[in-house]
């Protein structure tokens, strides 16, 4: 039994012709007949009699014509449902984003997107970590994400957005304060903390102090505000974050950032990430196409 032979048995039972129901149905007359009687083995019962050129439900037949009446009607308006959400949502992006983006990049990137677009489109954003957002993409709880890059995500599709420089973080009153820059050396001589590992940033830092034989540095923490908050409001004035120079530092005026002599510039990327697989709304593809003529890689 499948939604066709239901509909087929619907039509013929109103219009009560086979001819006339398989012209309406725009079917010929013996897909219609072989249909009506696949279903009628199937049920075990004759749906229809007939009188003359005519056909009438019998009694089974009726019973089952209300049923299956009820079910496209549901059914009907299920679709009309979906429909009219999809509709509702072709003007709105869910969209997750790393606290590292939020105090330029990200505000002045949607400023521009939204003075393209109007008043069509309602942006809704969420905070979360790069693994954390990740999921979400798989899940389709968000259309698109401002993060970090995960290995061995063949689903996800990363453009590269911005980068950000790695610092040295330190209060106003630490040593090296007044440092036009760092080398490692220098900061080999203080505590350091910087991302835990087991994310993109995390793994980043690892393979850095690996590099130069750093041992010294602390990886706990998982954003850039707990890390500044931590070295800004410490006991301790010679402790200094390892950290992406972005609005972690910035929010706290006794913080200076001190460029490391070793670590280039533009040392961690941040992706627009989607997944591949998954349907998105009219809004969120133009945003990806938005993002992607200003990708740092053009």
């Amino acid at each position: 039994m499948n939604l066709s032979q239901l509909q087929y048995f619907k039509r013929l039972a109103e219009i009560q012709h086979y001819s006339k129901a398989a012209k309406e149905l725009y079917i010929s007359q013996p897909t219609l007949s072989s249909s009506i009687s696949a279903l009628e083995k199937e049920l075990g019962v004759a749906l229809f009699r007939r009188e003359g050129k005519g056909v009438f439900l019998t009694e089974c037949g009726k019973v089952f014509y209300e049923a299956v009446r009820v079910a496209l009607r549901e059914l009907d308006e299920g679709i009309a449902a979906v429909k009219n959400r999809r509709d509702a949502l072709d003007g709105t992006i869910s969209l997750g984003a790393i606290f590292t983006v939020q105090d330029d990049y990200l505000p002045q990137l949607l400023k521009e997107f939204l003075r393209e677009t109007g008043d069509s489109v309602l942006v809704k954003t969420y905070q979360n970590f790069t693994n954390s957002l990740i999921s979400q993409l798989h899940e389709g709880s968000i259309d698109l994400a401002f993060c970090g890059k995960r290995d061995n995500e063949p689903d996800i599709v990363y453009i590269p957005v911005t980068r950000y420089d790695l610092r040295l973080c330190v209060r106003r009153d630490h040593p090296l304060a007044k440092s036009s820059c760092v080398s490692i050396e220098d900061m080999n001589r203080y505590a350091v903390y910087s991302y835990g590992r087991g994310t993109p940033i995390g793994e980043q830092v690892a393979d850095v102090l690996a590099h130069y034989g750093i041992e010294g540095v602390v990886q706990v923490y998982q954003e850039d505000v707990a890390m500044g908050s931590f070295i800004s409001f410490g006991d301790d004035p010679s402790v200094g974050a390892l950290m992406l120079d972005s609005v972690g530092m910035k929010l706290f005026p006794n913080l200076v950032a001190l460029p490391i002599a070793e670590i280039p510039s533009g040392f961690y990327t941040v992706y627009l990430a989607y997944h591949a697989k998954h349907s998105r709304s009219r809004a969120a593809e133009r945003l990806i196409d938005f993002v992607e003529t200003r990708s740092v890689e053009r």
